[in-house]
């Protein structure tokens, strides 16, 4: 068995940017590196494509 994983790739739906992780598994969470916007990962396809989706993050309003 080889030390070596293979990356998985996936491109933010808000930016084009191009993500490239590891070992993400679909309903887990990341931020895009270059939006830093919320995004889960709805599948993993057989390929190690990523299928991403936005996520809505609702702050709190600490009232500043």
């Amino acid at each position: 068995m080889s030390d070596a994983t293979t990356q998985l790739a996936g491109t933010c739906p808000e930016c084009d940017f191009t993500i490239e992780a590891e070992d993400l598994t679909a309903g887990e969470t990341l931020a895009c590196p270059e939006c830093l916007l919320t995004l889960r990962v709805d599948e993993v396809t057989p390929e190690r494509a990523l299928s991403l989706t936005a996520v809505e993050v609702d702050l709190r309003d600490w009232g500043q």
